[in-house]
């Protein structure tokens, strides 16, 4: 197996746990019950406000191909995005492979107000319920990993939260196209070996529907970069490595006070 299918594997073991202390019914009450008292869709409406390029900034303390990547707290580096005032904020929240918790996107929804994707691999309804109590604003569907992308999208639709549909290739693209989806994340890793690729989304960008809005997750080395991307047509940038490579939060505020200045 590889990382991918090793973390669903993961996944999938945890959730029978997770099933057994709370069952689904009941974590969807709570979910609803939390969703309440909340604005709805609040990330999508972040997305499309103004006509700069989003920048997305992660919380990765590690991933399957960096390995330990930045150990400072959550609460440090999301406070620095905030006080950036970064446009939007994804949080890890895998365990194994990324070294996070959910715990870390309760710490980040007590820090601030911008909108947060929770960022992992889900495989179940339970999990979208899971993240809307924890107070995700946003959650990644990753196609061959989420198996029934348009119904994860009503549920969403539902909670009032949204989703950005992960694809890695033109089949994926033209499979997901017709479900809905309001945001679709265009991965430039190949999630089998690891490598990057920015033309991934040149090529995907232009079968992208003109009222859906592209996020470009990863292989954002520096500024050149950022620019590619926004030249390429994605609305918004997901990065994470780069800046957590900068250990001060000084750098990573110096860094992200770049991309602004080539994204707007």
């Amino acid at each position: 197996m590889n990382v991918i299918d090793n973390i669903v594997q993961n996944k999938f073991e945890q959730l029978i746990i997770k099933k057994e202390e709370k069952s689904l019914e009941t974590i969807k009450k709570e979910a609803m019950d939390k969703v309440s008292t909340k604005k709805s869709h609040v990330f999508y409406d972040k997305l499309k406000k103004g006509n700069n390029t989003k920048l997305i900034a992660e919380y990765k303390p590690a991933s399957p191909s960096q390995g330990k990547i930045n150990d400072t707290d959550v609460k440090t580096v999301i406070n620095n995005y905030a006080n950036e005032e970064v446009d939007l904020i994804s949080v890890l929240t895998e365990e194994t492979y990324f070294n996070s918790c959910l715990e870390n996107l309760v710490k980040a929804k007590q820090i601030t107000s911008i909108p947060i994707l929770r960022k992992d691999f889900l495989i179940d309804e339970y999990m979208i319920y899971e993240s809307a109590l924890y107070g995700a604003d946003c959650i990644l569907l990753i196609n061959n990993v989420y198996p029934d992308i348009k119904k994860g999208l009503e549920i969403c639709n539902n909670l009032g939260i949204d989703a950005i549909v992960e694809c890695h290739t033109l089949d994926d693209l033209l499979f997901i196209k017709d479900f809905g989806a309001k945001i679709i994340g265009i991965n430039n890793r190949n999630l089998e070996n690891f490598s990057v690729n920015l033309e991934t989304t040149k090529k995907l960008h232009e079968f992208i529907p003109d009222d859906v809005y592209c996020v470009s997750e990863s292989g954002v080395k520096n500024s050149t970069d950022a620019y590619t991307l926004k030249e390429y047509g994605a609305n918004a940038l997901l990065i994470g490595t780069t800046l957590l490579k900068k250990k001060e939060t000084s750098e990573q505020s110096k860094f992200i006070q770049e991309l602004k200045r080539i994204l707007k």
